[in-house]
């Protein structure tokens, strides 16, 4: 077999291969004297069937087959000769063809993963919070937890600042209505949404009463047709609502799984929550900072197109999923456009963290990844349930280890590179990580 590698672009690869005519013709013959022993045809004893007749019938079929067979191994073996890293499956040029007695040739594109060179971590520059939980964090979180249980009675007056507005709302665009038939349903908050040009809307229109007007929808607005753009609107206010936050008593306290109902066993379960949030942001900000210290020191590093179009299309189905909505996988890609930057920075960032991680054999600590899924199984009310589910379904469990292996890089970089310590908050913590993510 004799392989030839063509760098045609960026990371794609041309792969020419060609096997010896004699090697291909050898194996069909050995493929049909196998048929002639195993194949029934009327008029002839089993495994009696004559050679010309099997040829007759089968040998179309089989030199398919061998073809087939051949490009997939060959293909494979020139990919592990070439020690070339693929990124995605090969991708026929145009159907090879091939006539008895010739030799058989054919070509392939490969996307094939970057050649990154020496990280050094010493050269990295990190900033490390330094954070403790107050008690005023913990009676702010409580604040928090009673606005999320707050409850919500219909009022007949005008809206006011905190009120829950539930509308509904049909726009016009270049493209038709959205939705093409009836109307959509939002609640907002006032003063608390996104969505600031409804929230001026709805303070002139009353319960039950409807309006045309222009709406600028906010840029991550839930429905990617509508986000970002000025539209001809129709709005209706549903209903108007007046909030109010419950007590902090036995049964709310109660409700969070804090059994005795009393409040110092409520603000230490509050306490280890805002722990675990405080890790997680942490961790978020340092792996930001470490991402960007490494994109700085490579570059020019291409990533794979391939890797990066599917990672924008689970961007997108993902984003479906949350709206409800369930499409077919052409479709989905079809609206994977706007992820695209978005995935281009998560798959750099994977590969220059997975090569970190490869040139120091930093491998994933079993340990540790049970720890993760303990921490989470515990937020539940059975966690060895929670764990059975993590351990039975490997996408789950390997998420969790990709995340494990991360924190794992992350704390590696923390002994080897240059680290400063700043005092912070645990909201300034929060809120950067947030932004860097």
């Amino acid at each position: 077999m004799q392989v030839s590698v063509e760098n045609t672009s960026g990371l794609e690869r041309r792969l020419t291969v060609q096997v010896p005519g004699d090697e291909i013709q050898g194996k069909i013959e050995t493929k049909l004297r196998e048929l002639c022993k195993q194949v029934r045809i009327k008029g002839f004893r089993p495994g009696r069937v004559p050679m010309s007749v099997v040829k007759q019938r089968y040998g179309k079929q089989v030199r398919q087959d061998i073809l087939n067979e051949t490009m997939q191994q060959s293909l494979q073996q020139a990919i592990n000769d070439e020690d070339l890293r693929p990124a995605g499956m090969p991708v026929l040029e145009s159907p090879p063809e091939n006539k008895a007695g010739e030799d058989f040739e054919f070509s392939a594109l490969l996307e094939v993963f970057p050649e990154i060179g020496p990280l050094d971590a010493a050269a990295l520059e990190i900033e490390r919070p330094k954070t403790i939980i107050s008690d005023e964090d913990v009676d702010e979180m409580i604040d928090t937890l009673r606005d999320q249980r707050k409850s919500w009675t219909e009022v007949e007056r005008e809206v006011k600042e905190g009120d829950r507005v539930l509308v509904e709302y049909s726009a016009e665009t270049d493209d038709g209505r959205v939705p093409e038939e009836g109307t959509q349903r939002l609640a907002i908050i006032m003063g608390e949404s996104e969505f600031k040009d409804l929230e001026k809307a709805v303070a002139s229109i009353a319960a039950g009463k409807s309006k045309k007007l222009k709406l600028e929808f906010p840029e991550n607005f839930r429905e990617p047709d509508l986000a970002g753009k000025k539209l001809k609107t129709e709005l209706k206010v549903i209903s108007v609502s007046e909030g109010a936050l419950p007590e902090v008593d036995e049964e709310f306290i109660q409700s969070f799984g804090v059994e005795d109902g009393t409040m110092d066993p409520f603000k230490e379960e509050v306490r280890k929550n805002l722990e675990r949030e405080l890790k997680q942001a942490t961790n978020n900000m340092l792996k930001a900072q470490l991402i960007r210290g490494l994109v700085k020191a490579c570059p020019d590093m291409e990533v794979p197109a391939g890797v990066v179009r599917e990672e924008a299309t689970g961007m997108a189905a993902q984003m479906l999923r949350q709206q409800g909505h369930e499409l077919p996988d052409e479709q989905v890609r079809a609206l994977a456009d706007p992820f695209m930057e978005q995935a281009e920075e998560r798959v750099r960032a994977g590969l220059l963290l997975g090569e970190l991680a490869a040139q120091n054999e930093i491998r994933v600590d079993a340990s540790k990844v049970r720890a993760a899924i303990e921490s989470v199984a515990s937020t539940y009310e059975q966690p060895a349930e929670v764990m059975q589910l993590y351990y039975g379904n490997q996408n789950l469990l390997q998420q969790v280890e990709s995340s494990v292996l991360e924190e794992q890089v992350v704390d590696w970089v923390l002994e080897n590179a240059k680290v400063t310590t700043k005092a912070m908050k645990l909201q300034e913590v929060i809120a950067a990580a947030t932004s860097q993510s």
